[in-house]
């Protein structure tokens, strides 16, 4: 599958063998391939286990600095999070694998967006505990 997120790569879902065992790929680059298993892997076997709550939570906060993001597809900006869930601060380096273990939460940025400014309302998909 193509999906229209920025650099996300193949994904591709399929099942095998007589008992239909679910099988997904993923992107190949790691940053990619962990945001596809938030997004898409994660609910899946959550809904598979009959989970009540299948997506990560989601909070508004305010940008602390402008970011810029590709018209045309969505877009999901490694983040951190203010501790009381207010304002949200995209780390500067998007293309470093460091960036999933600094990162606490993502900017969730639709496919219309292209420069959202500073003290502009985005919506944050909330990867740490803590903020729930």
């Amino acid at each position: 599958l193509d999906l229209a997120i920025e650099n996300s790569g193949r994904h591709n879902y399929g099942q095998i063998g007589p008992d239909k065992t679910p099988v997904v790929t993923l992107p190949g680059d790691p940053i990619n391939a962990y945001i596809s298993f938030e997004l898409f892997v994660r609910p899946m076997i959550r809904t598979m286990l009959g989970a009540s709550t299948i997506h990560r939570p989601s909070v508004k906060a305010k940008l602390e600095k402008a970011i810029t993001s590709t018209s045309g597809t969505r877009s999901y900006v490694r983040a951190i999070l203010s501790e009381d869930a207010s304002s949200v601060r995209a780390l500067e380096i998007q293309d470093e694998i460091s960036t999933l273990s600094d990162a606490n939460s993502f900017i969730a940025l639709s496919e219309k967006d292209e420069t959202i400014e500073a003290g502009a309302s985005v919506n944050v998909v909330v990867l740490e505990r803590r903020y729930i």
